[in-house]
């Protein structure tokens, strides 16, 4: 090679090094990534969250202009444990924004997320309300995407490979939510989500037109579609209707309401589900009954069951649930058991006493 053209390459290198390190530069400077970070944080406020990073965010340009964060958490206020965590994310940014454009965030996309469902359910009973007492929205901008997700409770794994997209959440404009993931016994969940949020004159979010469906493996399912009202804080009331198959069964019709007007997210719930072989009416927390059920299912110590934290009646053929299956069960609890036999299960609880 000629001493000539050695000088010609390195001068061509040393310019295309010139013009990366005047891209980045450029880029930094035009994109600015502490205010799109100040953004993210400020909206988290808004909804009653506090969102930290363990470095500062970095420009990209490449494939789409954003700006990369690293060891992202999100806090509810007051709370030591975090609600999520992901070394990982992308604020992605429209291209205007290196132009002088609005500080506007066209998604949020995170990499392998743990999310907390105890300290998630915490933030939902915290949800803020407006000084009037009246509730408020939280804003999302933004869509949110989630890849390679685990999701956990009591620091057990409920779902892992969990995925996510929604869109932007605003009163009177549709939202949207997909979701999938595996569950611990490796069957695979899918859930979809839309509604539209309106405020009310009296105070209160209606959630409008809302329909939920959900899938699990190939031949379970279960879709509702009803309204739902914020009343603030807290308190949410529903009325859902709709169908449901466990495991390839026939169709069964379930509604689902409040079982109060203003009852707490994750409280009790109306359930009635009628069927060909199944029939049921109770009043139940989900959440109460998922810890009752995995105490039965690995965790009872030796001695008698403990009876289920459900109120009402069942009358089924068979009932499967996971690899266990219930035959000919027929069930009366709470306020469904005849009077003689509360009667009878005071006088032994008194004794016991």
């Amino acid at each position: 090679m000629s001493r000539r053209l050695r000088i010609t390459l390195l001068s061509v290198a040393g310019v295309a090094l010139a013009l990366v390190l005047a891209a980045l530069v450029l880029t930094y400077v035009m994109l600015r990534p502490a205010r799109f970070t100040e953004t993210l944080r400020s909206a988290a406020r808004n909804a009653g969250l506090e969102l930290t990073l363990t470095a500062p965010a970095r420009p990209t340009l490449w494939p789409r202009p954003g700006v990369q964060l690293q060891g992202l958490q999100v806090f509810a206020k007051n709370q030591a444990d975090p609600i999520l965590i992901a070394d990982h994310g992308q604020i992605v940014v429209p291209w205007r924004a290196l132009f002088g454009g609005p500080t506007a965030i066209n998604k949020l996309e995170l990499d392998s997320p743990r999310l907390d469902l105890d300290q998630l359910q915490y933030a939902l009973n915290e949800l803020p309300t407006k000084s009037t007492g009246q509730p408020s929205l939280p804003s999302i901008d933004a869509g949110v995407s989630i890849r390679n997700g685990t999701l956990v409770r009591d620091n057990s794994v409920l779902l892992q490979d969990v995925s996510l997209q929604t869109g932007a959440l605003s009163s009177g404009r549709t939202f949207s939510l997909n979701a999938s993931g595996q569950s611990a016994s490796g069957k695979n969940l899918r859930l979809t989500l839309m509604f539209t949020p309106l405020e009310t004159a009296r105070g209160a979010i209606e959630l409008k037109d809302l329909k939920l469906s959900g899938y699990g493996g190939k031949d379970s399912r279960i879709q509702l579609a009803g309204n739902a009202t914020w009343l603030g804080g807290p308190k949410l009331a529903i009325a859902l209707h709709g169908e449901m198959a466990v495991k390839g069964s026939d169709s069964y019709r379930i509604d689902v309401g409040s079982d109060t007007p203003d009852a707490r997210l994750g409280g009790r719930l109306h359930v009635k589900l009628e069927g060909p072989k199944t029939s049921a009416d109770l009043h139940l927390s989900p959440l109460e009954l998922a810890a009752w059920w995995k105490r039965i299912a690995g965790d009872h110590a030796p001695g008698p069951l403990p009876p289920p934290p459900i109120d009402g009646t069942v009358d089924a053929d068979a009932l499967t649930f996971g690899d266990v299956q219930i035959k000919g069960l027929k069930l009366r609890s709470g306020s469904a058991l005849p009077a003689a036999a509360s009667s009878a299960a005071q006088a032994e609880q008194n004794e016991v006493k």
